[in-house]
């Protein structure tokens, strides 16, 4: 791989921020649990967390146009570092269970700044590795993120059991200044001059969207997306508890149990990405359509199953089969989007997942606490299977070549 180093950079620094992002969520909501007794509360936090990043991703094109991705990176890092730090100073000096809400503020806006950091980090990616090694790339990655968020829920709640709330959020201050600290000698050597400022507001936020629409590759990917946000929610804690109380009949530590497994199978199709990264590489259209089917058919198979056992072993085969097909979106993503448009391509991607997703959530508890959790399941199962076959009648559009089309359409693209 090329500029070797900053690819290190990269992932050591992102990991760190991973490990904080999640870090401080744990002591933050073991606080206002503490403080206040409120569930509500509680979920307002994640839920602020989703809408600030969708925010932050929609406004993510001017940020883009006027700076470079290398420095978009360090400066939400060190803007993120600076708030956080804010949170740790009032949460050990000032903070009264009657002041809460001075905290949400600043968790906005660190949510915000997310959603810049995101699609700046994942457009970056391409210009510090070789682009046939762009696979073993996501799928390392992918499987770092993964093993952060498998190991860091139960490793945060171990801290906040032995310390405390404060000591997580003051620790996680720590992570995101050494994260600074580690992508501040990340070096773009493809890093050009910002883009004339003649581009109008208004320009410059749909260009992502623009090329989503026009572009047959992105396009197809982008549906994909948007089912995969709608179908995820299944997985979220409030659908996952009422699963294994109806369901399976179980205690709360299932929930624990379920997730482990499903993140277990995200790492173990990562791990096999990389390990078959030559057959991916020629085949991505099939890891998306066929990984996009089995997503549904172990999903609907999950959401049926009465039996513990194997609600697990069906948990590491969704894990591992959304893996594989993330991995293959991702990588199409990034190797047909045109390269001046790939950061503004990413902050629309995310924008989608996040919206839909928080869409999605409200609604699917509703339809759960309403019809029972299994409706919610056959649901996301249907929807993946409709995916699957969009995705099939598409699959010219998702090999590596970008199409004589994509040409043309990209051509239009750039006249307008």
């Amino acid at each position: 791989m090329c500029t070797k180093r900053s690819f290190h950079y990269l992932w050591i620094g992102q990991t760190l921020a991973n490990c904080g992002d999640l870090f401080y969520i744990v002591g933050l909501i073991s606080i206002l649990y503490k403080a206040t007794g409120s569930g509500t509360l509680m979920a307002f936090v994640p839920f602020v967390i989703t809408i600030s990043r969708f925010l932050g991703g929609i406004g993510a094109p001017r940020v883009i146009d006027r700076y470079p991705l290398r420095k978009i990176l360090v400066y939400s890092q060190l803007a993120k570092s600076i708030l956080l730090c804010i949170v740790s100073i009032y949460l050990l000096t000032l903070f009264q269970p009657d002041r809460v809400y001075f905290i949400f503020p600043l968790v906005a806006l660190i949510a915000f700044l997310d959603g810049w950091a995101t699609p700046a980090r994942n457009a970056i990616l391409p210009r510090l590795i070789k682009s046939e090694d762009l696979i073993k790339a996501n799928s390392f990655i992918s499987i770092v993120d993964q093993i952060v968020q498998l190991g860091g829920w139960p490793i945060g709640g171990m801290l906040v059991a032995i310390f405390n709330g404060g000591f997580l959020v003051a620790l996680t201050v720590i992570l995101f200044f050494i994260s600074t600290f580690m992508m501040a000698f990340i070096r773009d050597n493809e890093e050009k001059t910002v883009r004339a400022s003649s581009t109008s507001k208004w320009n410059s936020l749909k260009e992502g969207w623009l090329a989503i629409w026009i572009t047959p590759s992105l396009k197809t990917v982008a549906f994909i997306d948007f089912i995969d946000a709608i179908s995820n929610v299944v997985w979220i804690a409030a659908i996952l508890y009422l699963y294994v109380e109806d369901i399976l009949h179980q205690s709360e530590a299932w929930w624990g149990y379920i997730n482990s497994t499903f993140f277990a199978g995200l790492i173990l199709g990562g791990l096999l990405s990389f390990k078959r990264e030559s057959f991916m590489k020629q085949n991505l259209h099939i890891g998306i359509c066929a990984g996009t089917l089995f997503v549904g058919l172990f999903t609907l198979g999950f959401g049926l199953s009465p039996f513990p056992l194997l609600s697990l072993f069906l948990s590491v085969l969704v894990g591992l089969a959304t893996q594989i097909k993330a991995i293959g979106q991702q990588t199409v993503i990034q190797l047909t989007s045109p390269d001046q448009l790939l950061p503004k391509v990413l902050s629309a991607r995310d924008a989608i997942f996040t919206g839909v997703f928080g869409i999605s959530s409200l609604i699917f508890g509703y339809l759960a606490e309403t019809y029972g959790v299994r409706t919610v399941f056959i649901i996301a199962a249907l929807l993946l299977t409709m995916s699957a076959i969009w995705g099939y009648f598409r699959k010219k559009h998702l090999k590596l070549e970008p199409s004589e089309s994509f040409k043309e359409q990209h051509l239009r693209f750039e006249s307008k």
